[in-house]
C-alpha cells in the first residue's frame, strides 16, 4: 500500500526533527512545552516545529500502528490462522517491541516510542478481535481520561524550569536515568499522551479501508485531511505564537496552551494520514525517485527509526561526540535532516537490492519463529 509506505517515510523525518533538539544544553531548545529562545532562525525553527511537528508526528504513526494491526490480523486470517493463533502473533510481536524499546531506550532515546506500541499493542490493540465493537463508545471513555492526564502533564511542565536533554553515558546518574525510562518512558507515552486514541483512530480508519482502498473513500479522506489539519494547526497557533513573543502570557497560560497544542495533536494523526492516502492516490502507478525513497523508507520503518534515533545520539549526546553543545534548535534539525537522508537513501538501496531491514527481518523471525506464516 503506497499511501502508508509514504506517510511513514515522511513522518520518520518529523520524528528526527522532533527528537535532535531533545540533545542541546544550551537550555534555549525550547518545545514540547518549554519556552523557545536562542537565535532568530532558532526561533523560526521553533515555531514551525511547534505548528506541524511536536506532538503530531507521533500520532501519525500512533494511526498508522492502529491500522497495521488490523492489516496484520486479516492477513493472518487469509493465510489461515485462527483467531486464536493471532492473537498469539499479535501478542508476540507487542512483547518483541518491548524488548526492542527497552534496548533502544537504554542506547539512545529515553522517550522513545516502541516500547508505548508494544503497550498499546498488548491492550487497546485487541479491539481488533471485535469487529462489532463500536470504537466511537471506546473514544468516549478515552477521551476525558486523557483530558485528565494532559492537565496532569501541563501542571509538571509549568512547574518544570529545565530542558529536555538526554541522559548521558558516563556516569552511574546516567544509566539510573536510562533505566527509569525503561519504565517511566511506555507508561508517559501511553498514560498522559493520547497513544490509545491514535491506536482506536486508526483501527476505525482499517475498518473503513481509507488506505488500503483510498479510491473508495475520496470525499471522507478529502474530509477528514482538511478538518484534521485546519483544527490540528488552529490548536498548535497560540503557543508557537506565545513562544515566539507575539503576546504575554504567565507559566499557568502558556501550560494551558501547550495542553491545547498536544490534545489537537490526535486531529493531526487522522488528517496527515488522509493527506497521504489521497496523495498515494495520485501518485499510484507513476511513481518517481522522490516516491519511491519515501515508500522505501516507509517499508523499513523500524530499520530506519532506529538508525535516525540511534545516529542522533551519536552525534548529539554530550558524552559522544557531542554536537548538541555547539548548536541551538535550528543547527539540531540541520543535523536531524542530514540523518533522515542518509536513512532514506540507505533504505533505497535495500529497496533496489530487494532486501527489507535488518530490524523488520529479526522482529518477524522473532515473532514467527515456530509458528505458521
Amino acid at each position: 500500500m503506497l499511501a502508508p509506505d509514504l506517510a511513514r517515510g515522511f513522518m520518520l523525518l518529523l520524528i528526527a526533527v522532533a527528537y535532535a533538539p531533545v540533545y542541546t544544553t544550551s537550555g534555549e531548545a525550547g518545545g514540547y512545552g518549554r519556552r523557545p529562545g536562542g537565535s532568530f532562525l532558532d526561533q523560526v525553527v521553533s515555531f514551525a516545529s511547534t505548528l506541524v511537528v511536536e506532538n503530531r508526528a507521533f500520532p501519525m504513526f500512533g494511526v498508522l500502528f492502529g491500522y497495521g494491526l488490523v492489516m496484520l490480523v486479516e492477513g493472518g486470517r487469509r493465510k489461515g490462522l485462527s483467531e486464536q493463533e493471532s492473537r498469539g502473533v499479535l501478542r508476540r510481536r507487542s512483547l518483541w517491541l518491548l524488548v526492542f524499546g527497552t534496548v533502544h531506550t537504554l542506547l539512545a532515546y529515553t522517550g522513545e516510542i516502541l516500547a508505548a506500541y508494544g503497550v498499546a499493542g498488548l491492550t487497546i490493540g485487541l479491539l481488533v478481535f471485535k469487529p462489532h465493537l463500536r470504537l466511537g463508545r471506546v473514544l468516549a471513555i478515552l477521551a476525558p481520561c486523557y483530558l485528565v492526564a494532559s492537565a496532569i502533564m501541563m501542571t509538571v511542565l509549568v512547574n518544570d524550569d529545565g530542558t529536555l536533554v538526554q541522559p548521558g553515558y558516563a556516569t552511574g546518574e546516567d544509566w539510573v536515568l536510562r533505566l527509569i525510562g525503561v519504565v517511566a518512558g511506555p507508561i508517559g507515552n501511553t498514560l498522559l499522551f493520547p497513544m490509545f486514541v491514535f491506536v482506536v483512530i486508526g483501527i476505525w480508519a482499517a475498518r473503513k479501508r481509507l488506505l488500503d482502498r483510498p479510491a473508495d473513500n475520496v470525499p471522507l479522506l478529502k474530509r477528514l485531511a482538511l478538518v484534521g489539519i485546519s483544527v490540528s494547526v488552529a490548536g498548535a497557533l497560540p503557543l508557537a505564537l506565545a513562544g515566539a513573543g507575539a503576546f504575554a502570557t504567565g507559566d499557568l497560560a502558556y501550560g494551558v496552551l501547550n495542553m491545547i497544542q498536544e490534545l489537537t495533536g490526535v486531529f493531526a494523526g487522522i488528517g496527515y494520514a488522509a493527506l497521504f492516502g489521497l496523495l498515494g492516490l495520485r501518485l499510484a502507478g507513476r511513481e518517481g525517485p522522490g516516491t519511491r525513497l519515501l515508500a522505501a523508507a516507509g517499508q523499513r520503518s523500524l530499520s530506519v527509526y532506529l538508525f535516525i534515533s540511534l545516529a542522533i545520539a551519536l552525534v548529539m549526546n554530550h558524552d559522544l561526540i557531542g554536537v548538541g553543545d555547539a548548536v541551538g534548535k535550528a543547527g539540531a534539525v540541520g543535523v536531524a535532516v542530514a540523518i533522515w537522508a542518509v536513512a532514506v537513501l540507505a533504505a533505497r538501496v535495500l529497496d533496489a537490492e530487494g532486501r527489507q531491514g535488518p530490524a523488520e527481518v529479526l522482529l518477524r523471525r522473532l515473532v514467527y519463529r515456530g509458528a505458521r506464516r
